[in-house]
């Protein structure tokens, strides 16, 4: 069936139809709407779910300038990240030490680095799914995907935000549930996580306002939370054994949320929580690489930011 979309709020949204049965025929409108503020939807054509708490190196992004996508292992990309602070690329308002910090990372080869890490994480997410596939005895047809929310259910692109792992509805046939996807990319070290507050916890029964971590609270959270906690400890394992974006023989040079800042030559604006710390303080968005482990960093966007200040935290200048 062909995609076919939507828009709210200058977001793209799946077009949906009537609930259909085990068949696949569409329910009777009976069946399919319970009451007056409930109706079963079948969404027609695709959609795209972005994995919650794990970032991947990018194969293609746009550079300043052109209007298309550009593979990160072009020329273009190359040259520009041999030095994009250079006048003819334009004004690019960093902290002098954020600045400095990715000097460090600029040069020769940076760009095709990426590209080489971004088509690992694929290669590793298509086997994972393959190998789900292959347990289950099911074909691309028969497979699918089991989605756990957060607060935030679609991003600015119109996509799903979730924790994804392979629909099983019996937890122990043919084998025990395995870890979320967004997990096991972390464990085998071809993603880096990146936890936006408040997209933490799938199972939360909290309110957005209660979630809110309390002043000095913080590495107590980021130790006691059962997946905050397993997903840094995967971080940490990888790390040691050196593997994937640790590889010392071809380390990843820039994270993916960098390359990203750095096509659109906009500072990042998050907001950043050391979670290996039990203080109060907001970092400021620039200032997040001076927490130099990424699974100790918990992003807060901007809109979040005054409600953070509000319950005590102290946001730095």
């Amino acid at each position: 069936m062909a995609d076919a979309f939507f828009t709210v709020n200058n977001r793209p949204r799946s077009v949906t139809g009537i609930r259909r049965d085990s068949d696949g025929n569409p329910q009777t409108l009976e069946r399919s709407i319970p009451d007056g503020d409930t109706t079963g939807v079948h969404v027609q054509g695709s959609m795209l779910v972005r994995f919650l708490g794990i970032d991947t190196p990018e194969k293609r992004i746009d550079l300043p300038g052109p209007d298309s996508q550009t593979s990160l292992d072009s020329d273009d990309w190359e040259t520009y990240l041999s030095d994009p602070f250079r006048p003819e690329f334009g004004a690019f308002d960093l902290y002098p030490s954020l600045a400095a910090h990715l000097a460090t990372r600029i040069g020769a080869g940076a760009a095709a680095n990426h590209h080489r890490h971004a088509l690992k994480a694929g290669d590793s997410l298509r086997e994972l799914v393959q190998l789900d596939m292959t347990a289950l005895g099911q074909t691309a047809a028969e497979f699918n995907y089991f989605l756990a929310f957060e607060f935030e259910v679609f991003d600015s692109r119109g996509r799903f935000l979730a924790f994804v792992n392979r629909d099983q509805p019996n937890p122990t046939v043919p084998s025990p549930r395995p870890l979320s996807y967004n997990e096991r990319q972390l464990q085998r070290g071809v993603a880096l996580p990146f936890f936006i507050w408040p997209n933490i916890d799938p199972f939360r029964d909290v309110t957005l306002l209660d979630a809110v971590l309390e002043p000095g609270t913080a590495h107590d959270v980021a130790t006691t939370s059962p997946s905050l906690k397993r997903a840094r400890e995967f971080v940490k394992q990888a790390r040691a054994d050196k593997k994937g974006v640790f590889d010392p023989q071809d380390p990843l040079r820039f994270e993916a949320f960098e390359i990203r800042y750095l096509a659109r030559r906009q500072s990042p604006d998050r907001a950043v929580i050391d979670l290996s710390r039990n203080d109060d303080t907001l970092r400021a968005a620039q200032r997040y690489f001076e927490i130099p482990n990424p699974e100790d960093r918990l992003y807060i966007p901007p809109q979040f930011v005054s409600l953070f200040v509000s319950r005590g935290w102290q946001l730095e200048d």
